[in-house]
């Protein structure tokens, strides 16, 4: 297992959610699917809409239509795609050993942040099934900033909440644009890749280091100081 950065080397750890702490691609995929097939007329390559998780919705829409949707036809397809995800939450999985390593980080004493690209009327209902989510001191969402991932600021707004300056934080992502907002907001990256990134587009961006499996992502946390009662923040 790489081991070249270890927790012990950052005060705060910031995690992508879909692909890095759940399985979301049964439900996502499928959903995508579902609104540019109704709204673009066209049902895109699967292997084309996971190339895209981790942008912010309306910037997917823009790349598989090759227009920049209306501000109502964005919140129509939007509303749509919302809709389908949740008729497919069956198919969403937590990777345990992931979210375990969030919890044994969150334990042993370094703050804790979910960064991700969804927006709050899909964080909501997410949560509310997330098993660790009384583990997380701070969520940024596509909703709390003006330009979401790939751009720095979700990672720099977390950092800031958490008062942890950007150099002693770390982001897990499974994604290049988790990549490249860690790197834009100087923030070392750790690339997982089972999710849907896959291993050579993510060891292109640089990662300080890449875990194949959430056990080895698990492995890597339980190298962290000794657990330590450390209430959850406000």
């Amino acid at each position: 297992m790489p081991r070249g950065f270890l927790p012990t080397d950052c005060d705060a750890v910031l995690f992508d959610v879909d692909g890095t702490l759940v399985d979301s691609l049964g439900m996502i995929i499928p959903g995508l699917a579902d609104a540019f097939e109704t709204f673009g007329g066209r049902r895109p390559e699967e292997s084309l809409i996971a190339s895209l998780i981790g942008l912010p919705l309306r910037e997917q829409v823009r790349l598989v239509a090759g227009d920049e949707p209306t501000d109502e036809q964005a919140a129509g397809m939007k509303a749509y795609a919302l809709e389908r995800f949740e008729s497919y939450v069956d198919n969403e999985r937590f990777f345990e050993p992931a979210i375990e390593a969030l919890r044994k980080l969150k334990r042993r004493g370094l703050a804790t942040a979910l960064v991700t690209s969804k927006c709050s009327v899909e964080l909501e209902p997410f949560l509310s099934r997330f098993p660790a989510a009384d583990s997380v001191d701070t969520v940024v969402c596509s909703s709390n900033v003006s330009k979401p991932k790939p751009d720095p600021e979700s990672a720099l707004l977390a950092c800031e909440r958490l008062g942890v300056a950007p150099h002693r934080a770390v982001m897990i992502g499974d994604s290049i644009f988790d990549a490249r907002c860690a790197s834009s907001a100087g923030i070392p990256f750790i690339a997982v890749s089972y999710g849907a990134g896959t291993r050579a587009n993510l060891q292109a961006e640089g990662p300080v280091t890449i875990f194949d499996s959430p056990e080895e992502l698990l492995a890597w946390a339980k190298t962290a100081t000794p657990e330590i009662s450390c209430p959850v923040r406000s």
